[in-house]
């Protein structure tokens, strides 16, 4: 029994070899081919097994053609199944006996047994182990043992199925389990490496046809695998480079920056990007971008593993194109001082025709006379109108246009835009109405010149393309957060009229430059075509819309939405500044053009004034120290000394003569040039061609300011050391307007978190390792001291930043002059307060002496 036991485990291990066989070098083999050439291995061992079959009894024998055929089944398929069980059923055929028929039944059996296992294996997903191959085994052994019911007689029978059963029901399933599970390790062993050469194959076929250049390099910088891209990208095979360092390709400025990406690598860090240059084989140097990440290899060394891409044309059109913003914005500072002198060139001579137009209007005329003199000045004002057009659009566009936000009286502003219009439109028959909502709050906060703009826009289009019937100026409430001060609501203003419409098609170019419907609108009426983009563009900037709807034949309606907080009534600082009794000033104006000085002078001295003229900066100078005067008008371009330098001049002379207001009369109307004039120490400005009322409320606010200082030195200046050499410490005049804005309960604690704030950056001042971080920190001081008055300190701060930026040798004196500043601020400040009927700070702040 031993020795036909040895036999068929033989047996077995030929069958393990021959699939081993057939499934790692039958890789040009059909399924079909497979299936056949395993099915007659497994017939040839079945029918070994029966020639060879172990003895248990005297004339009892089992063998092992049950579990072949079932195995043939689950590990061939059904084709190696059918062969080897017709093999077994055929030899047993050729046997004869007794028993045929029951042997021809156990293979027939075992066919049907081992070909619907493999089914439900495979429909279930089952993974075979040792349970499930114990259980087919035993199934096996069932079937097997069911088949001697086809023996002769029922003693036979019972005589085999005693002897046999508890055999074979120990014997096959241990059987099937041990082939079985040999088979299965080779199924299993062949697959993962079967997988495992595909994941390869993958993986390599990627690296092999990336475009970008991969790479693997050990902890010491050599190269363990390089992929083929490296021909196209340096020029070189990739076994040059393996085993190398690729730190020698690298430029030699970049070396040192390479060095610091890799430093501190190790697995788990964050992947490093950086772009450097390589050199490439032919000598010159591309730029590359490399992405490193640190990870552990295969074999458990760290390794980094790379992606190389060549950004040497991205590199290129990056140079382009910061080359081409370097240009454009060379472009546009040149455009910028086009507009600049443009704008000079045009405004100085419309000063004289508009301002003599107005100084005639105010003399006896005839009704002929009058009229040619009101024609001229509204030439002029049109004219005006289309320059200021052109440099608003360029501000706009250059992202230079800042809004001057504050509180004002929405109604009047409505009413002042119908009433300034309301002759236009009854010169053409035309009845301009204005329409209020009674929930309209009156005062608001915003950009009153912008939105006086965009209403004047839509009015004079309306009032230009109307021929007969109205024009309708109305405002509404749409929405509001709350009703109080300084919550903001959401107003619609609307302009309709009985014009004659705007077809849809005409619309769709609406709100575009240079645009105006059609261009028989344009021959007809004239124009730019740029006051619905600017009205756009204005309305944008204040965080709202504009929108239009219009019907051809029956009218067309504008509208703009704006988001407006409301503002508190005017108190007690407004009406002193709209009260305050007008006075007679002595003025110097420096003004070189004749004709601006006649304009100019004339409207001062109707208005009061004392005026004397001189031609230039350095006269003006010279006057400022002789004689005493209340404001100056000073020009910013004249021969000799200009504007700017007269202005410095004057500011060093000290006392009550180096503080006077300087309001500049200047004909550029861009926002970079404005400011410096109030960078050099001027108060204010006027744009030219001169406008009387805006030249007079100019000149009235500086003067009542001046009186103000004046009247309240005792209550501002307590505690505070003499200041005649020095600017005014505080405008109260901007103090009691901050309180009417925040009101009583909360301007004590915004002055004193203003004070910490301007202390704080004073010491940072103080401390600041570079003269760049102090400029900064003087240039917001600038504001800061400006929100609540502090005129002094602002002047200094603005002072320091310029001595920062410049490097200038009086920066430290002038840190010095900060601190002081500071100090003389806070005592301001606190006896200010009270006069307001405000509580005094509860702390007084003071920078720390360094």
């Amino acid at each position: 029994m031993a020795y036909d036991l040895a036999e068929n485990i033989a047996a077995s291990a030929f069958v393990v070899l021959a699939y081993t066989f057939m499934i790692r070098r039958s890789g040009g083999w059909g399924l079909n081919a497979r299936q056949i050439v395993f099915g007659a291995v497994m017939a040839l061992t079945a029918v070994f097994s029966m020639v060879h079959p172990i003895h248990i009894g005297p004339g009892i024998f089992i063998d092992a053609r049950t579990p072949l055929i079932g195995l043939s089944a689950l590990f061939g398929g059904p084709l190696s199944a059918a062969i080897a069980a017709a093999t077994v059923a055929g030899y047993r055929i050729h046997l004869g006996g007794a028993g045929m028929e029951a042997g021809v039944a156990n293979a027939l059996l075992s066919f049907l047994t081992g070909v619907g296992f493999a089914m439900w294996v495979k429909r279930r997903g089952v993974t075979l182990g040792v349970v499930s191959l114990l259980s087919f085994g035993f199934l096996l052994a069932v079937v097997s043992l069911s088949t001697l019911l086809l023996l002769p007689t029922i003693d036979l029978m019972l005589k085999v199925g005693k002897s046999t059963a508890p055999v074979l029901l120990a014997i096959v399933p241990l059987g099937t389990l041990f082939l079985g599970g040999l088979l299965l390790r080779e199924q299993r062993h062949h697959d993962a490496e079967r997988r495992l050469g595909e994941s390869e194959a993958r993986y390599r076929l990627l690296a092999d046809n990336a475009t970008d250049m991969i790479l693997e390099m050990k902890a010491d910088g050599a190269v363990r695998y390089l992929s083929p891209s490296v021909r196209d990208i340096l020029g070189h095979d990739p076994a040059e480079i393996v085993g190398r360092a690729p730190a020698t390709l690298l430029h030699p400025d970049d070396v040192e920056s390479a060095a610091t990406a890799f430093a501190g690598m190790n697995p788990g860090s964050p992947p490093v990007t950086f772009t450097h240059r390589l050199l490439h084989r032919d000598g010159h140097y591309l730029w590359v971008e490399s992405s490193m990440r640190p990870t552990v290899g295969a074999d458990g060394e760290f390794v980094v593993v790379g992606v190389v891409r060549d950004v040497t044309e991205r590199k290129r059109q990056e140079e382009e194109l910061s080359a081409a913003r370097a240009e454009a914005e060379a472009a546009n500072r040149v455009k910028s001082e086009f507009l600049a002198s443009m704008s000079h060139e045009i405004r100085t001579p419309l000063n004289g025709v508009i301002g003599f137009a107005d100084l005639l209007l105010g003399t006896d005329l005839s009704a002929e006379q009058r009229q040619y003199v009101a024609l001229q000045r509204e030439a002029g004002r049109g004219l005006l109108a289309i320059i200021g057009d052109i440099l608003d659009y360029s501000k706009i566009e250059a992202g230079k246009l800042d809004l001057e936000e504050r509180a004002f009286d929405l109604h009047r502003l409505l009413r002042d835009c119908r009433d300034l219009m309301s002759n236009a439109a009854s010169q053409k028959g035309l009845l301009l109405q204005l329409s209020l909502g009674g929930t309209v709050p009156r005062f608001v906060h915003g950009d009153e010149a912008r939105i006086r703009q965009i209403l004047l826009n839509l009015v004079g289009n309306a009032v230009k393309f109307t021929e007969r019937g109205s024009v309708l100026l109305s405002a509404g409430l749409l929405s509001a957060e709350g009703g109080d001060d300084g919550a903001p609501v959401l107003l619609r203003f609307s302009v309709s009229d009985t014009g004659p419409g705007i077809t849809s098609a005409e619309q769709a170019n609406l709100f575009q430059r240079f645009s105006q419907g059609d261009r028989s609108t344009t021959r007809r009426y004239g124009g730019t075509g740029l006051g619905l983009i600017i009205s756009k563009q204005l309305s944008e900037l204040m965080g709202g819309r504009i929108g239009v709807q219009s019907s051809p034949g029956v009218g067309s309606t504008f509208w703009f939405e704006l988001p407006l907080p409301v503002a508190a009534a005017p108190g007690l600082a407004a009406e002193r500044r709209e009260t305050a009794a007008s006075r007679s000033a002595r003025i110097l104006l420096a003004e070189d053009v004749p004709m601006n000085q006649i304009v100019t002078s004339s409207i001062l001295c109707k208005a009061g004034h004392t005026v004397e003229v001189v031609e230039d900066g350095m006269l003006a100078v010279e006057a400022m120290r002789k004689g005493e005067f209340d404001l100056v008008l000073m020009d910013m371009q004249m021969p000799r000394m200009d504007g700017l330098q007269a202005t410095a001049a004057i500011r060093q002379l000290g006392g009550r003569r180096g503080a006077v207001p300087i309001i500049a009369l200047t004909a550029n109307a861009l926002t970079d040039q404005l400011q410096l004039c109030l960078d050099v120490g001027m108060n204010d400005h006027v744009t030219k061609p001169i406008e009387r009322d805006t030249l007079l409320t100019a000149v009235d606010r500086w003067l009542d300011a001046g009186a103000e200082d004046a009247l309240d030195d005792a209550a501002v200046l307590a505690g505070v050391a003499p200041v005649s050499d020095t600017p005014p410490v505080l405008n109260l005049a901007t103090l009691e307007t901050l309180a009417e804005t925040l009101g009583a309960e909360v301007l004590p604690r915004f002055v004193n978190g203003t004070l910490a704030e301007l202390a704080l950056r004073a010491d940072r001042i103080s401390e600041a390792e570079s003269a760049k971080a102090a400029a900064a920190d003087a240039h917001a001081m600038v504001s800061l001291a400006g929100n609540v008055g502090l005129l002094e300190l602002s002047r200094i701060a603005r002072r320091l930043q310029h001595a920062c930026e410049q490097d200038r040798p009086d920066a430290p004196m002038l840190k010095a002059e900060l601190r002081d500043a500071v100090n003389r601020a806070s005592s301001a400040l606190q006896a200010a307060l009270p006069a307001l009927g405000v509580a005094a700070l509860g702390v007084a702040v003071e920078t720390v002496g360094r």
